[in-house]
């Protein structure tokens, strides 16, 4: 399978442990608030404390919120809680441990993680050696000058226009599962053409396109500076902290609950709608397409096939219908591994999210099946999933991708 990739592994082992930074002796500390006064202190600490990084965000009384604490801040923080009165768990106790593990090289190339340029090459080889099946879109470029490249997927048998589906995956940049994921489901889309009946319809009839890395900068600078970093790598004006969410950037409902005005906060919404270049080139790209009837972003961690809206706790007009191929979709997911989702509206089971990419896909492109999705895990390893959980993870994903394109197929919209 592609052998001349695995060429790349001794240079992406250099890169990733040359001059990046080290989480050695950092932990990340569960916490349970158990008053409203216990959330209003942690939402505070979020907002206010840029030294903290939180991997989950405060949200309601009862619902555990997950802190990444740097080693030198470790019993100052632990103290804090203490007089606060929160109960709260050492929930991963060493994160470079977790790092170190994360980077092993698995049984072939679907089971490992890879640097996007591994990515890329991988992409083309796929290309070369399925011509008819596979196209590669450069669809633009990323602040820092790198190609944003998406794949299409389709067979020549039938010229008739086709509905499509579009994923895309690391809008985030540190949620390497995402990427390895949407690169699994790919391979299966591609491979098993013509072995397996199923698939094969669904490439004969539809446009599936997949984009593995759309944050390409932050992804970039999480294999060679900082496995942890989220947002982009655009410079801030009178700031010294860079980058913008670009899952807060999106040009509907820009600027509202769940997102930051401070350049700082790991969900800053940037100097205004469509500031990132990466953002305003995929959103542009899906609503011109106009076929697309299927969206889904891939994001980590929680489990949560999340449906519109995130903005605000209102539902939209076709909450019913999209709950429905959604609770599809997680059963057919659950039924691979197990693999306990919950279902339910953005704003409503995570937290507010203004300027998201399923608010635009649904309210801008008219995508009826738009959704946001986060992959394993809850927690127990968080961003930093083991690569034994890629295979599993696209094995279950795939399940349910393949029924939101049935649908789709079988009722064009």
């Amino acid at each position: 399978m592609l052998p001349r990739l695995f060429l790349f592994v001794f240079l992406t082992f250099i890169a990733f442990n040359e001059g990046k930074r080290s989480f050695e002796g950092n932990q990340v500390l569960r916490v349970f608030p158990n008053t409203h006064e216990q959330v209003e202190f942690l939402t505070k600490l979020y907002e206010t404390n840029h030294e903290l990084d939180f991997w989950t965000e405060p949200r309601a009384v009862g619902l555990n919120v997950d802190i990444h604490v740097e080693n030198s801040h470790v019993d100052k923080i632990r103290e804090k809680l203490n007089s606060e009165g929160f109960n709260y768990d050492v929930w991963i106790e060493d994160v470079q441990k977790l790092v170190e593990a994360e980077n092993q090289t698995g049984a072939d190339f679907y089971s490992t993680y890879h640097s996007y340029e591994e990515i890329i090459t991988f992409l083309k080889e796929l290309q070369q050696k399925y011509p008819n099946l596979v196209s590669l879109i450069t669809i633009g470029k990323s602040y820092e000058g790198r190609d944003i490249v998406a794949v299409k997927v389709t067979s020549t048998k039938f010229s008739t226009p086709k509905s499509a589906i579009w994923f895309d995956s690391c809008i985030h940049a540190r949620e390497w599962i995402a990427t390895a994921t949407a690169v699994y489901m790919l391979g299966q889309f591609v491979e098993k053409y013509g072995s397996d009946d199923s698939i094969t319809n669904l490439v004969d009839n539809l446009e599936i396109y997949v984009l593995p890395v759309f944050n390409v900068d932050g992804y970039v600078y999480t294999w060679t500076d900082n496995r942890m970093w989220r947002k982009t790598r655009s410079p801030n004006a009178n700031s010294t902290c860079v980058g913008t969410d670009p899952n807060r950037n999106w040009d509907f409902k820009w600027g509202g609950a769940g997102s930051s005005a401070d350049p700082c906060s790991d969900s800053f919404m940037g100097s205004a709608a469509f500031s990132e270049i990466e953002v305003k080139t995929v959103g542009e790209y899906v609503t011109k397409a106009g076929n697309i009837k299927g969206y889904i972003a891939f994001h980590s961690y929680s489990q949560l096939w999340m449906t519109p809206w995130g903005y605000t706790d209102a539902l939209p007009p076709d909450y019913d219908k999209q709950m429905d191929i959604s609770k599809k979709c997680v059963a057919a997911l659950t039924a691979v591994h197990n693999t306990a989702y919950e279902v339910g509206a953005i704003s409503k089971i995570i937290y507010p999210a203004s300027g998201s990419s399923a608010d635009y896909a649904y309210g801008v492109s008219k995508v009826l099946y738009s959704f946001g999705v986060e992959l394993r895990d809850t927690g127990t390893y968080g961003f930093l999933l083991p690569a034994d959980q890629i295979i599993p993870s696209g094995e279950e994903t795939f399940a349910a991708i393949k029924v939101l394109a049935n649908e789709i197929l079988a009722n064009p919209l």
